[in-house]
């Protein structure tokens, strides 16, 4: 994880944004389990308004070397303070499947 010198603007506006967020709404269906789950979509619906009233702003950008792909996430404050956090998946290949699809 990767953050600005403080945080203090940010965690201060994100715990009241946390405090007012609704629950997403279970908008969609898992045709293999059958279970309902919140799209993104519902999430980004729930969430956006209260981030924006806050003043935070998050933001993914794709990212990839030689050994894997992923996602770079960025938590803003107005302030300028962020937080940042990279998660990737390896292109190794295991029993014939990317690593995310092999079962083990």
């Amino acid at each position: 994880m990767t953050r600005s010198e403080s945080i203090t603007h940010l965690a201060a506006a994100l715990a009241k944004a946390q405090a007012e967020m609704p629950v997403a709404v279970f908008d969609a269906t898992n045709p293999f389990l059958k279970s309902k789950y919140a799209s993104l979509g519902a999430v980004i619906h729930a969430s956006r308004p209260i981030l924006a009233k806050h003043k935070l702003s998050l933001v993914q950008f794709p990212i990839s070397d030689a050994t894997g792909i992923g996602v770079e996430s960025i938590l803003t404050h107005e302030s300028g303070e962020f937080i940042a956090e990279r998660i990737s998946i390896p292109l190794t290949e295991e029993k014939g499947k990317a690593p995310a699809l092999a079962v083990t």
